[in-house]
């Protein structure tokens, strides 16, 4: 049985067969409580949450991002999700997707041309398998049949503090936990051997159902696509990171596994990852060299005398992308409207 039962329903039906002052007969009884148990395990509960969502990326590229990027960098997304029995909406300004689990596709909305495009599970399976083996192919050439280099080996420290400080978001009374999580090369502190940091600071209120409901909807959503359980929301905002770095993907699990024992929901999540050169990266940073040749070159060059420069300030931290998160309010008033392509709407 998935989401929560119809417990008001419930609760009317069993009050009036127990307390009720008409004489109902045992037969009566009977079939009025099973046919109550058999449509309770039929109720899914509705979800409407809004959220707000402010990235802002690192280094070089992300200065061009961060200027380049509109509300997403500058005042933030504000999102809707909708969920109704098996369809999930998801709307952000000027675009929204639709989730059919029993019709087994996707629909992508553009909200300013009223068009639309779909695409089926088996559509959406083929392709990612498609990248998969070119992804596959690509690193076979690579290694041209040669031993992969073996890599450092990381290990995770992850602390917990619970700050007491305590302030009202959006209507819910929250109180501030911060969860630091460092990467490093094992065996070596991370002033050393250099590394990665990852800070959740949450603002935890009480639990909200409504979230739950969207998260159990993106399990059935990603066990049913890829016929295995999925982390759906992490996976979506951070492929391209975890793909990219090891580290990221070692501070993503341990946060995932430390959030699930949170008791709450948190209303305001900042996330921020950092890159830690250690020591020991600086001076080897420093070997090396030849002509440089290329613009990569050359910026490697600049970050090789910057690294000069600051040699004896010890480990210098970069900050490679932070984000901001906050949920504006939730209720279980969604409708089959909200889950439905809008009237006027035509398929390119």
């Amino acid at each position: 049985m998935h989401g929560a039962l119809c417990t008001v329903h419930s609760a009317q039906v069993v009050d009036t067969v127990a307390f009720s002052r008409y004489r109902f007969t045992m037969r009566k009884t009977l079939v009025l409580t099973a046919t109550t148990i058999f449509t309770a395990t039929l109720c899914l509960a509705d979800a409407n949450v809004q959220e707000k969502t402010q990235l802002h990326v690192g280094g070089m590229i992300g200065g061009i991002a961060n200027a380049f990027g509109g509300k997403a960098t500058h005042e933030g997304i504000t999102s809707n999700t909708f969920v109704k029995g098996n369809r999930r909406a998801r709307t952000t300004e000027g675009s929204s997707e639709i989730v059919d689990l029993d019709a087994e596709k996707v629909y992508k909305l553009d909200l300013g041309r009223k068009t639309y495009t779909v695409e089926t599970f088996e559509e959406i399976r083929k392709r990612f398998e498609e990248q998969k083996e070119r992804a596959d192919s690509r690193r076979a050439r690579q290694d041209n049949g040669k031993e992969k280099p073996q890599g450092p080996e990381y290990e995770v420290d992850v602390t917990v503090k619970d700050t007491g400080q305590k302030q009202a978001i959006n209507g819910y009374d929250t109180h501030e936990v911060v969860t630091t999580i460092s990467v490093h090369e094992k065996g070596k502190p991370i002033e050393k051997s250099g590394g990665g940091i990852f800070k959740a600071d949450m603002w935890i209120g009480p639990r909200i159902r409504e979230m739950k409901e969207i998260s159990d909807f993106e399990r059935r959503y990603f066990a049913k696509l890829y016929g295995k359980e999925f982390g759906a929301a992490d996976m979506q905002q951070m492929a391209m990171l975890i793909a990219t770095n090891p580290m990221f993907a070692k501070a993503a699990k341990a946060f995932a596994d430390k959030r699930s024992s949170f008791d709450g929901t948190p209303i305001r999540t900042i996330l921020t990852f950092e890159s830690v050169a250690g020591t020991e990266q600086q001076a080897n940073g420093d070997e090396g060299g030849g002509a440089p040749t290329g613009i990569g070159s050359a910026l490697g060059g600049l970050m090789k005398r910057a690294r000069r420069r600051d040699a004896d300030s010890g480990p210098q931290r970069s900050t490679l992308f932070d984000s901001t998160n906050e949920i504006l309010k939730a209720s279980a008033t969604a409708t089959s409207a909200d889950v439905s392509i809008p009237a006027g709407f035509s398929e390119k």
